[in-house]
């Protein structure tokens, strides 16, 4: 159809015009040429329309299933969440009540360790008076012992 309309247009226009016949025939040729346009035009627009409403469908698919999965995890991140909220409280229970156990055994290890401060001390003053005792007998001693020896010399 194409390789006919350049011959025809590439005729003199008078005589296109002088000839009805011919004018009609180009006319008819023209006419069936728009209406083959139009069917292909309309059947590539269905095709289109077709091709978007299919590419929509499974891309509807899609979007619900990527929706699903976006539930899904966040549900389970939900779960994930709470599970590790309970796992910090557990901890921190623990924790709490190993602290007091602690601060419980520290309490008593420094009352241990006064006490046993006070005992030393208690100790080295009992030492020190019963080494000043004993020496100031020695010290008695000697004296006496240099008296007899002054007096037997």
């Amino acid at each position: 159809m194409a390789t006919e309309e350049p011959a025809v247009a590439g005729g003199s226009a008078a005589s296109d015009v002088a000839d009805p016949m011919q004018f009609a025939a180009v006319n008819a040729q023209l006419e069936t040429t728009i209406r083959v346009l139009r069917t292909e035009l309309e059947r590539e627009r269905a095709q289109g329309e077709s091709a978007v409403r299919e590419a929509h469908a499974e891309r509807a698919g899609e979007i619900s299933g990527l929706k699903e999965t976006i539930n899904t995890l966040r549900g389970r991140l939900e779960q994930d969440r709470k599970t590790s909220d309970e796992a910090i409280q557990f901890v921190r229970a623990a924790a709490s009540r190993e602290t007091g156990e602690l601060q419980a055994t520290i309490v008593a290890l420094r009352a241990e360790l006064e006490a046993e401060r006070a005992r030393r001390g208690n100790d080295a003053s009992e030492r020190e008076r019963t080494f000043t005792q004993e020496r100031a007998i020695l010290e008695d001693q000697i004296r006496a012992l240099r008296a007899r020896l002054e007096t037997a010399s």
